[in-house]
């Protein structure tokens, strides 16, 4: 058995099943919980994890998602996930094709892990789409698997892709005997009847998801990855990675967004209001103002305009926080200088000012401060 195949923390699978079959369980290793009246009013629960609120929780986004919870693995945030895609296929001889502009860490991972990452280019004339052509010239010479790993609704720009699409993608990766991972934190802003998910269009495909973005419920860290029905037989190997990482996410995390799960429809509203009050203010600021060149996604709360015959983004933020007071952060993050990616996620009021400071401010920038 290659090392690719074997588990690398085969330990942990046994703590978890075996180490307290008998009643006189002298293998641990730690303490019993302590009294708990040391966490009272905050919420701490020390209850073991896979006891009762991970496979509640798992059973959840079973429910949620339409597939089999064995396929599902929930993680601490959706960063957690990618870093275990990463452990698991972006091993050194891979070559990961990755898209620009993207998050930093899809650019950095697979570096990172060692292996080589190639880029392929999002451009706003054809409406931040990916190629799949690119995709495939990429990977073509590749020495070993070639994997393509990306955000779909893509950050920054919240360009949408089309499920023929990520099919594509997902065949070209197969081409080369490996994986598309595409992380689709953003895609809870999308209307439920516009959504869908690499894992169910592709069986080489693995989704990337968490309560983050949409729900504004990052602090929970709740994450998962969904693997394709291809994959099934390495959803093993996946849990083998994140017991190496960080074996189990809190449970007072998992209770919590069990909870979530069963609030959905609560915890939108406020994006709805954002839609209804906030959202045209932005979409009309990004078409109209001058020296603003933008591709307004159809969903979500984010654009990446690209501000004219500015090329340092990073100065220019620097400029607007210091003298206009106003942030929105800078292409060079995302890969793409030139361009600002702007969110409309706030308060209508706090938005109006908001851009009324930024198109002021990078008006005075242009004019020489």
């Amino acid at each position: 058995m290659s090392q690719h195949e074997r588990l690398q923390f085969p330990y942990m699978f046994w703590a978890h099943t075996e180490s307290w079959k008998s009643p006189y369980c002298l293998s641990q290793s730690g303490m019993p919980a302590p009294d708990t009246e040391v966490f009272d009013g905050l919420g701490v629960d020390l209850s073991h994890p896979a006891a009762e609120a991970l496979p509640e929780l798992t059973a959840r986004l079973g429910e949620l998602l339409a597939v089999d919870p064995e396929r599902v693995l929930v993680t601490p945030g959706a960063s957690a996930a990618m870093h275990l895609c990463a452990l698991r296929y972006f091993r050194p001889g891979a070559r990961v094709v990755v898209d620009v502009p993207s998050y930093e860490p899809f650019r950095a991972l697979p570096t990172l892990v060692g292996a080589e990452t190639a880029l392929v280019r999002r451009r706003a004339a054809e409406g931040w789409t990916v190629d799949p052509s690119q995709v495939r010239a990429r990977l073509s010479d590749a020495a070993g698997r070639g994997h393509a790993f990306l955000t779909n609704p893509n950050n920054p720009t919240g360009a949408l892709m089309e499920p023929e699409r990520a099919r594509a993608l997902a065949a070209e990766a197969a081409r080369a005997d490996g994986v598309l991972v595409s992380c689709e934190v953003y895609t809870e802003y999308l209307p439920p009847d516009t959504r869908s998910h690499a894992f169910a269009l592709a069986p080489n495909a693995i989704s990337i998801g968490s309560l983050t973005k949409a729900y504004g419920l990052g602090p929970l860290r709740i994450g998962w990855l969904v693997v394709g029905e291809g994959l099934v037989g390495e959803m093993r190997h996946l849990v083998d990675m994140a017991y190496l990482a960080y074996v189990d996410p809190p449970t007072v995390s998992l209770r919590a967004g069990a909870r979530a799960l069963a609030h959905l429809p609560e915890l939108l509203q406020p994006l709805r209001r954002i839609e209804r009050e906030s959202r045209p203010l932005w979409e009309r600021w990004l078409a109209e103002t001058p020296g603003i060149e933008a591709v307004v996604p159809d969903h979500g709360i984010i654009a990446f305009p690209r501000v004219v015959g500015v090329e340092d983004t990073a100065s220019l933020v620097r400029f607007l926080q210091d003298e206009w007071q106003v942030d929105v952060v800078p292409g060079e993050f995302f890969g793409l200088p030139g361009h600002l990616r702007v969110g409309c996620g706030v308060p209508t009021e706090t938005l109006r000012e908001g851009l009324r400071r930024l198109g002021e401010g990078i008006a005075a920038f242009r004019g020489g401060g």
